[in-house]
């Protein structure tokens, strides 16, 4: 089923998809205006450390709430839980105008942590609606695959839109568009006529899993909070006893931390090249530059999900040499992008980076789910975003620092070649793990 079949025959998976679309683009909107703020009020030489709590600030809440927004996904009706979300982001959306007025980077944190906090309740809950929107496996996959393909669209989108917008009107007009698009996403939502919520078997699914809903919420919250940290230990005790899953975590890993290094940089090289390329012909050239770059890694992701799965056809194999080479790219790319001179050098490299970041990942993960039991599948999908999120966050408040201190350059740098060694990596833990296997065959052979 195509995505405009899709749209066109299910009309309550398009309003949840309008909704989708509409705050993605204020996010990314949003976004900019943010992080040139930001830089902006730390000022030279402390731009680094502001910018990496700010990005901790937003990828943290997910990582904490994500437990008990599932818990609450499960037990209330979630087309209000994605109305309360939108209501209460759109006013905490405004709480930016202050930080502006004021020059406040402790407002920042707050709000922004704030937002994705009650985020991570929306997107939890609308995951657990689409499978209730799609009347068949056909439409779930491509409601899927539609949905995961919209957040590329909307980082390239928005970033332009917010780009222009703070640029040509100002970053309070920013601010104030963002928190309509949240509106508008809960007006989208509220038309759904579909039920989106199953009551038979949630208590008894619940149960399976240690949450009792007779229990108070606090002790359903810990309880939620154990089975968590339960199955991010039985995902990693599964994947230590599947030598190609233990390589991929520990590559993984290797480019969580390269890759933290660029998300905390990439808005200050903006800022930067920015200024060098625009200044005395925009109003806001930081803005203007952090666009441009952001627009870039939204182009790359839409040119690289249809190469990527056309580029990782064929064997397993394949798929790791492929993956593997992909990811020295990927840490090549990151190097490149920190020696290049101007504004518009920079864009086409994080561009290609992307589209090519889109043909490991893409393999990375088919190779994970080929060689998962299934019956494990979940506990080794929930590991690995633990394990990579954990390893960015962590990078992220290091490269920040370290930033302020050495310059953006060499650290960018650095972060490249950490994920250029982690795919030389996959590469000798391949090699020892067939050293390994063919070992073992001669011993049993004598």
């Amino acid at each position: 089923m195509t995505f405009r079949e899709l749209l066109k025959a299910n009309a309550d998976f398009r309003r949840l998809w309008s909704g989708q679309v509409i705050s993605e683009i204020g996010d990314w909107l949003n976004n900019i205006a943010v992080l040139a703020l930001t830089i902006e009020i730390a000022g030279a030489g402390h731009e680094g450390l502001a910018i990496a709590i700010y990005a901790i600030a937003r990828h943290l809440p997910l990582f904490l709430f994500g437990p008990i927004a599932g818990i609450v996904a499960d037990r209330v009706d979630r087309r209000r839980i994605m109305i309360a979300s939108d209501v209460a982001r759109a006013l905490l959306a405004l709480g930016f105008i202050l930080a502006n007025r004021f020059l406040s980077l402790s407002v920042i944190y707050i709000v922004g942590s704030s937002l994705f906090s009650v985020s991570s309740f929306f997107n939890a809950a609308k995951r657990a609606s689409i499978p209730n929107l799609t009347n068949t496996t056909e439409e779930l996959l491509s409601a899927n695959s539609l949905s995961a393909s919209t957040t590329a669209a909307t980082i390239a989108i928005g970033s332009a839109l917010g780009g222009m917008v703070a640029t040509f009107v100002g970053r309070n007009a920013v601010f104030i568009i963002n928190a309509l698009t949240f509106l508008a996403s809960a007006e989208m939502i509220r038309r759904i006529r579909v039920q989106l919520q199953q009551d038979a078997g949630i208590k008894n699914r619940s149960l399976e899993r240690g949450v009792h809903f007779a229990s108070p919420p606090h002790r359903r919250i810990i309880a939620s909070l154990r089975q968590a940290v339960a199955d991010f230990r039985e995902g990693l005790s599964y994947v230590r006893h599947v030598p190609i899953l233990s390589a991929v975590f520990i590559v993984a890993c290797g480019w969580g931390l390269g890759n933290g290094v660029a998300r905390a940089l990439y808005s200050i090289f903006g800022a930067r090249l920015g200024v060098a390329a625009v200044q005395g012909q925009v109003a806001r050239p930081m803005d203007f530059g952090i666009s441009v770059l952001f627009v870039a890694m939204g182009l790359g992701g839409v040119l690289g999900a249809p190469i990527a799965r056309r580029f990782n056809a064929g064997s397993t194999e394949a798929l790791g040499s492929r993956m593997g080479r992909s990811m020295m790219f990927d840490g090549v790319g990151l190097l490149l992008f920190s020696l290049m001179p101007n504004l518009w050098g920079a864009a086409f490299v994080l561009v290609a980076r992307e589209i090519n970041f889109a043909i490991w990942w893409t393999a990375q993960q088919t190779i994970v789910m080929s060689r998962t039991a299934d019956r494990f599948a979940g506990r080794v999908f929930a590991s690995y975003e633990t394990l990579t999120t954990l390893a960015m966050v962590s990078s992220m408040l290091v490269s920040g620092a370290a930033a302020d201190r050495f310059g953006i350059r060499p650290v960018a740098g650095a972060g490249g070649a950490c994920i250029a060694l982690s795919g030389l990596m996959w590469f000798w833990l391949k090699h020892r793990q067939r050293a390994s296997e063919q070992s073992r065959a001669e011993d049993f052979s004598t």
